[in-house]
């Protein structure tokens, strides 16, 4: 009986790197398994992976409303995708700082169109290969005025208990979602990833981290 045959190359102490377009043996460790690297983490060596987070490190930023408006208009972060540009989001975190102990209510949301209309704070975005390969081609706002929602669609939702926003703790903030334990959403602009934080009073600060792969739409359709 004739087998198929796998063969790498064996490299453990030190990396080879090729110039694009050319061909090269899968990696292999010692005993002869294939080395994969975790996908996100692969994405961040592409320098496809972007961040924003609060604009001065040592300031919370105050990013609560008290209504989303109708037709959800009001969002407290707000990324647009634009045309030709494909989007993974990969990874929100926020930890209210200081505000009143009350029930706050996150959503996360998309948009099959960009919903920039007046008004925020469009705030800077960094590449996550800090020798900065590229920028992106996105545009993040913090609380802006947005065009009336297109598509109804939720992704995540969350009821904060008061007690968890008047103490929170840097190993359990208030928000956090993961690609690596939700099914992301596709983001092929123009599309829009809109977060909403609401409730009874405005006066919350929150720091926060907003992480996305991003990639020209021609590269998965």
């Amino acid at each position: 009986m004739v087998m198929g045959r796998f063969e790498g190359i064996v490299r453990q102490d030190s990396y080879a790197s090729s110039p694009e377009d050319t061909y090269k043996p899968v990696r292999l460790n010692p005993r002869g398994e294939m080395i994969v690297p975790d996908w996100m983490t692969q994405l961040a060596l592409d320098g496809r992976v972007f961040n924003s987070s609060t604009p001065v490190q040592e300031t919370a930023l105050n990013l609560n409303t008290t209504a989303r408006g109708t037709d959800n208009i009001s969002p407290a972060i707000l990324l647009d995708v634009p045309a030709g540009t494909t989007v993974i989001p990969l990874e929100v975190i926020m930890a209210a700082i200081a505000g009143t102990a009350e029930d706050v209510t996150v959503t996360i949301n998309t948009d099959d169109g960009t919903r920039f209309s007046t008004g925020g704070t469009s705030r800077s975005i960094v590449n996550a290969r800090k020798d900065d390969p590229g920028g992106s081609l996105c545009t993040f706002y913090t609380e802006p005025t947005a065009i009336a929602n297109v598509d109804d669609d939720t992704i995540w939702a969350k009821l904060i208990d008061g007690g968890q926003i008047a103490t929170p703790t840097t190993d359990n903030p208030a928000v956090f979602w993961s690609a690596k334990f939700f099914t992301p959403p596709i983001l092929i602009g123009p599309a829009s990833l809109l977060i909403f934080v609401t409730s009874t009073t405005d006066d919350h600060t929150w720091q926060y981290s907003v992480k996305w792969a991003e990639m020209p739409t021609t590269d998965i359709t």
